[in-house]
């Protein structure tokens, strides 16, 4: 390697990262990446970040998302609504941190997932005039495009972020559907990386907060750490919700989660408490079960070992801060369950942001971050979209 090349590597690269979630409950999170070395060896922290008000736009997002026919005329208009908010986001984060960043990197809104077809919708050009810099896009349509499912497309940035040099790590993100990364040991390498769906989890949780409470969510898990657990209702969602997750197969992780409905309307002649408490608790069960049966069936290379039971979980997501669900989650752990903040310095709420901006560099490395064994086939072509380009 030159000298020059050397020099280049060791310059670290700036990335934003957004992501909204499918659940469109609450605001555009950004997070710019300090990015140090290349392709899976590079490290990432995080230098900002902003969550940025959706106001009146995530009711237009959830209209799209639940297939409510309208015109083209308002795709477009909503699709540029969403891409300037992402450009205001954006310039204001790079501003807080007084950096010009080097790749922006947009997930845009999953308002449609159903393998081969897949949209994630998004203009990107406001936030490449704006920022003036590249930006990525439809991050997973690549690998829908060659057989696989296009989710979940974020183990390989959570082995970036989250890897031990010497113990195994699951991480786990309680969003509108809860996925898992089983993470081995660093040296151990990226093939032994398993990821899979679990179940439902914010969009039952905000439905039953809506519902019952009256509100968009339960803050902090407040109503439910004071509610009562109906056992058996528990155990009943908990098997509607886990579908067929055993690690091996992918229940469906993306869409509006309309089917909430079903499972919190069992809860309907509980208290207010008592039903939010009865939700997190099958939830939580749902979880751990899921990862047990993991952990049971493992993952051998060359009669290596790495199963999900064997180290601390790692929870990040919207819900990491409804302590009931960790309470429900760590009661049933043998081993410690941190938040990615406690852990690695990763705010619950930046995670999915920051493992963007990993995303995007990695494809700028020509790393094609969807796992085989993740998503069911290789990317047959390098992955997202690019615009922009600037001297």
């Amino acid at each position: 390697m030159t000298e020059a090349s050397q020099q280049l590597l060791a310059k670290p690269r700036f990335v934003v990262g957004t992501m909204t979630g499918t659940s469109i409950d609450g605001d555009l999170d950004a997070a710019l990446v300090e990015i140090h070395g290349y392709g899976v060896e590079m490290r990432g922290k995080i230098v900002a970040t902003r969550s940025w008000p959706l106001g009146d736009l995530a009711a237009d997002l959830r209209r799209v998302a639940a297939q409510e026919p309208m015109a083209a005329a308002a795709f477009a208009r909503i699709a540029r609504t969403f891409g300037e908010a992402h450009a205001e986001a954006l310039a204001a984060v790079c501003a807080d941190a007084g950096i010009q960043p080097d790749l922006a990197v947009l997930h845009g809104q999953t308002v449609f997932h159903a393998p081969p077809l897949t949209w994630q919708l998004i203009d990107p050009w406001p936030v490449a005039i704006q920022l003036r810099c590249r930006v990525r896009y439809d991050l997973r349509s690549a690998n829908v495009a060659s057989g696989g499912q296009g989710a979940p497309i974020t183990p390989l940035a959570d082995f970036v972020l989250f890897a031990h040099e010497e113990d195994t790590r699951t991480v786990v993100n309680l969003g509108g559907f809860v996925n898992a990364t089983v993470l081995p040991a660093r040296p151990r390498g990226v093939e032994l990386i398993r990821g899979f769906d679990v179940c439902a989890c914010n969009h039952l949780l905000d439905r039953v907060a809506r519902d019952r409470l009256g509100v968009a969510f339960d803050a902090d898990g407040e109503a439910a750490s004071r509610g009562r657990i109906h056992h058996e209702i528990a155990a009943s969602i908990a098997r509607g919700i886990i579908g067929g997750s055993d690690g091996s197969t992918n229940p469906r992780s993306l869409g509006t989660g309309d089917e909430a409905a079903k499972f919190v309307d069992q809860t309907a002649h509980l208290s207010p408490e008592d039903a939010c408490r009865t939700v997190v608790e099958a939830i939580g069960a749902s979880i751990v079960d899921s990862l047990k049966r993991v952990g049971k069936s493992g993952h051998s290379d060359a009669n290596r070992d790495i199963k999900a039971e064997a180290g601390p979980l790692l929870i990040a997501g919207g819900s990491a801060r409804n302590r009931a669900l960790r309470r429900s989650i760590a009661d049933r752990w043998s081993h410690p369950v941190w938040t990615t903040e406690e852990s690695n310095g990763i705010p619950v709420g930046m995670r999915e942001a920051a493992e963007m901006a990993i995303l995007g560099a990695l494809a700028d490395d020509w790393v094609r971050y969807s796992l085989p064994a993740v998503t069911g086939a290789p990317s047959l072509v390098p992955e997202s979209a690019i615009v922009g380009g600037f001297a």
